[in-house]
């Protein structure tokens, strides 16, 4: 069987399954551990410059990890829809990654169920669909 452009194998579709979970546990690991971060980073401030903390530009320490935290969720975010672009051989999800993440699971369903196949629980690997 000759796979065309619009097709995956078992293979890449659980790849692509496998980013999305790995996904799923990195941002809330980045946020919850940003934000410890930023408490960190205000004490750290206040106890080096009292009363008001250090300032660098004029904005705060805590303001400048905000803007990191935020650059670092968009890169995250950025990096797993380019990786799962690749692995669906899908030019929406290489062009637009970001936005193509909440579609990507779609395309993943739509190629499964192709082959006679769906996503397991929680987006686990490919199983064949139950017939009821």
């Amino acid at each position: 069987m000759q796979l065309r452009l619009d097709q995956s194998s078992v293979e890449e579709l659980d790849l692509a399954l496998r980013l999305y979970r790995r996904m799923l546990f990195r941002l809330p690991a980045i946020l919850v551990l940003g934000f410890a971060g930023i408490i960190g980073v205000s004490h750290l401030s206040t106890f080096l410059s009292p009363p008001y903390g250090v300032y660098f530009l004029g904005q705060g320490l805590v303001t400048w990890w905000l803007f990191g935290l935020l650059a670092l969720l968009f890169a995250e975010l950025w990096w797993e829809g380019r990786q799962i672009g690749k692995a669906l051989n899908h030019p929406g999800l290489q062009d637009s990654p970001i936005a193509g993440l909440m579609g990507g699971l779609g395309v993943i369903g739509e190629r499964a169920a192709e082959m006679g196949m769906e996503p397991g629980f929680l987006h686990g690997p490919l199983r064949p669909i139950r017939r009821r």
